[in-house]
């Protein structure tokens, strides 16, 4: 399985152009279908502690799903893919970028997820493109399936409070604990080994 690094610059643009035009795409669908976000996204801070601890439940998920695929075949492909491929696209980011990109990959995506999509397609539909969203081959279908309940949590917050900034930080605190794990927890293969067992 191939490793590629991207360089920091390269990667924050890509996030930024991708996450902004999620964003754009939201508001425009929104005038279209008339769909008045302001209200879901009044302030309430009694329900910060929810996505909180939302966002700790799935970053959690996600790290005893790369943890048990050392114990069980059937993640092992799984956390192949976390280290080979998704480890090395965050290698090159700081602690600022990190939180940086989780803060805005959080926000733009629930905007266009949950606050537009959802309420026009419904929970289902919208979790199973979410999934679809961060699975880009079929050889990352375990990511995807695991996106998509972490999809369907995220849009049941929403429901449940009718709060979209419940979703965001529950979205953006996930991130950031997986990426800081994945920037500094989880040791990306060296390139130069990987060439030389391919016999380059």
């Amino acid at each position: 399985m191939e490793t590629r690094f991207i360089e920091r610059v390269t990667l924050l643009n890509i996030t930024f152009f991708v996450e902004a035009f999620l964003l754009l795409i939201a508001t425009f669908w929104s005038q279209f279908a008339h769909i008045q976000l302001a209200p879901a996204l009044q302030f309430n801070p009694q329900l910060l502690l929810l996505g909180l601890a939302a966002g700790l439940a799935i970053a959690l998920s996600s790290l005893v799903l790369f943890w048990l695929g050392k114990l069980l075949n059937a993640l092992q492909g799984l956390r192949e893919i976390i280290v080979r491929q998704i480890a090395p696209i965050f290698a090159g980011l700081n602690i600022a970028d990190i939180l940086l990109v989780a803060a805005v990959s959080g926000f733009c995506e629930e905007i266009f997820f949950r606050g537009v999509a959802q309420q026009q397609i419904g929970l289902i539909a919208t979790s199973i493109i979410f999934g679809l969203f961060h699975c880009p081959s079929l050889r990352h279908l375990s990511y995807g399936l695991w996106a998509f309940v972490a999809g369907w949590v995220l849009g049941w917050l929403y429901v449940t409070t009718g709060n979209l900034w419940v979703p965001i930080l529950a979205h953006s605190v996930s991130n950031a604990i997986s990426l800081l794990f994945l920037r500094y927890g989880v040791k990306p293969p060296n390139p130069y080994e990987d060439s030389r067992e391919g016999g380059v």
